[in-house]
């Protein structure tokens, strides 16, 4: 299913919804439906997918609305390259504001990032240069992705925040500038965890060396004691 309105209804199945209009998955039970929402979906998304099944016969991890884990296996507040003014409490409050003019967050004027799931913020839309998604040129995420929220909750209305503070996996960001996640960082995350995976693993096998060494010298003193 391509696209909001055959992945869960989309625009024709909001209140009161006189045509019943409805889903394919609804239209057709027990087949197996991959659904792409957006509105519309993007095309990488899509592309993906069939290139998935083409490559390996098999459709890719799903996750329970029958959507590509790989697309929308994330909120869009987790990757938002506004998610640092979140953090640090910088909100637009109108259009044309200080704060929407800085770059802010986009939460209190509607943004339905923190209750929608998609991979808008990685990946853009459209090929024309960064930010190229309705966060990055200043409107707020509409939900268009997520069936309830798209088309269902008004376009001001404040977002149900699931996540009020970042993985701490997460590397760190430039709260002043907002900027997103640099390759540098990336990469310094990526090593501190290897690390600590080492040093785990040298722990584990310094206990079992003074597990060892312990149960030598037990045996040791119970001979000596025979003796």
């Amino acid at each position: 299913s391509i696209g909001s309105c055959a992945s869960w209804g989309g625009i024709p199945s909001s209140d009161p919804n006189p045509t019943r209009a409805k889903s394919v998955q609804a239209v057709l039970p027990g087949k197996t439906v991959i659904n792409i929402p957006g509105c519309p979906p993007n095309p990488y998304n899509f592309l993906s997918t069939v290139l998935y099944l083409l490559t390996l016969g098999k459709p890719p991890e799903l996750d329970v609305k029958n959507r590509p884990r790989f697309a929308y296996g994330r909120l869009v507040h987790e990757n938002c390259e506004r998610r640092p003014h979140f953090d640090a409490g910088r909100f637009a409050l109108e259009y044309g504001d200080f704060g929407h003019r800085q770059g802010w967050c986009l939460y209190k004027i509607g943004c339905k990032g923190p209750e929608t799931h998609a991979n808008c913020p990685a990946i853009g839309f459209g090929d024309v240069g960064e930010s190229n998604w309705p966060v990055g040129i200043g409107h707020p995420c509409f939900g268009c992705t997520e069936e309830g929220i798209g088309f269902t909750k008004p376009l001001h209305a404040l977002a149900d925040v699931k996540t009020f503070s970042p993985p701490t996996a997460f590397p760190a960001v430039n709260s002043a500038k907002g900027e997103g996640v640099t390759p540098a960082a990336a990469a310094i995350v990526a090593g501190i965890a290897g690390l600590g995976v080492g040093a785990g693993v040298m722990a584990l096998r310094g206990m079992k060396d003074e597990d060892e060494a312990g149960g030598q010298g037990a045996s040791s003193n119970s001979s000596d004691k025979q003796h």
